[in-house]
């Protein structure tokens, strides 16, 4: 499964400023593991946006529990579960296996 994941900040900057370092370091940590495809900064400065993969939401919700921006409580969290049916053949097939490749 696909989880598109919409972070938005509820706390300080500075205290985003503060824990940030030890987000990026989560990041990295579950990029290494292809569980984060890919994460960034929304447009409007409100948050983030993180695409993950995973086989089941209780597994994307340890990885985020992890996460030091959700440890302190400095964002909430919209997690959104997707089941791909169809992608683009430059879309990793083990990312979503079984959707049809066009």
């Amino acid at each position: 499964m696909l989880y598109a994941i919409k972070l938005t900040y509820i706390s300080s900057t500075e205290q985003i400023r503060e824990h940030l370092d030890a987000h990026k370091g989560w990041l990295i940590k579950y990029i290494g593991s292809a569980n984060v495809l890919f994460a960034g900064p929304l447009m409007d400065k409100s948050g983030g946006f993180i695409l993950a993969h995973a086989h089941q939401l209780s597994d994307i919700q340890k990885i985020m529990n992890e996460d030091p921006f959700v440890a302190h409580r400095l964002v909430s969290l919209d997690i959104i579960e997707c089941d791909p049916a169809i992608r683009s053949t430059d879309f990793a097939a083990r990312w979503a296996e079984n959707a049809q490749s066009v």
